[in-house]
């Protein structure tokens, strides 16, 4: 009897052992797959602010060619929307603030399509004469009015854009998945514990990054523009 008793507490420990390490090993993919959505989304997030970026740079351009009477070639990129990683986080506050973040880019690109198809048929029509000068310009001022809204906008995700991409980043720093954290812990995350003031500080870090940025492109382009001059003396 004490062998066979000895053999089954064997058999279920080791049963209990295996379905642990199952349980424990869930755990920690759970949390991986978090703290890697985490690290994509913030990169996804710097690239975006690139883009918006960009984006107010070109459009005083594109408003003072148009209602000058010139064509504008340069386009206003469309801002990319990532929807993969409502699966991969834990954290059901970001994943609503993000859910609303893409909403916001999404009514973005509808207006920056709308301005870009409308304009691309004005400017064909003025290119292939069917339309006269003061009719590209009547429908110049239509479309300076837009830019001037979606630079309003884009001004408004700019900065909508830098919060998200503090929060995340603070979480980054804290959801980093440790064995005896999982193991303690299970699946944490430091979302709904992170201060406002926080995420402010940071998105201040961040601002100065990005002007930081912008000063050393601005020397960059002189610096080419100069070399340019120089070369066709």
């Amino acid at each position: 009897m004490g062998i066979g008793w000895n053999r089954g507490a064997k058999f279920f420990f080791a049963f209990l052992f295996l379905r642990l390490a199952e349980f424990f090993s869930k755990i920690y993919e759970r949390q991986l797959k978090h703290y890697n959505a985490l690290v994509l989304l913030e990169t996804q997030l710097n690239e975006l602010g690139g883009i918006i970026h960009d984006n107010l740079f070109l459009i005083p351009f594109f408003n003072n060619a148009i209602t000058s009477g010139n064509i504008y070639f340069s386009k206003i990129r469309q801002l990319p929307i990532n929807r993969s990683h409502y699966v991969n986080l834990h954290d059901i506050d970001l994943i609503n603030d993000l859910f609303s973040f893409n909403n916001q880019l999404r009514k973005l690109n509808d207006d920056i399509d709308s301005l870009t198809d409308g304009y691309l048929d004005i400017k064909n029509a003025y290119i292939q004469h069917h339309i006269q000068k003061q009719d590209y310009l009547i429908n110049a001022q239509i479309y300076s009015e837009q830019l001037i809204a979606i630079e309003a906008f884009l001004t408004d995700m700019q900065n909508r854009t830098i919060q998200l991409m503090a929060k995340v980043r603070l979480m980054a720093n804290k959801d980093i998945p440790l064995g005896t954290k999982i193991g303690r812990w299970f699946i944490k995350t430091s979302g709904s514990s992170i201060k406002k003031e926080d995420i402010s500080k940071e998105a201040k870090k961040l601002f100065k990054e990005i002007e930081s940025t912008k000063t050393k492109s601005q020397k960059d382009i002189e610096e080419i523009v100069k070399k340019i001059k120089s070369n066709s003396r």
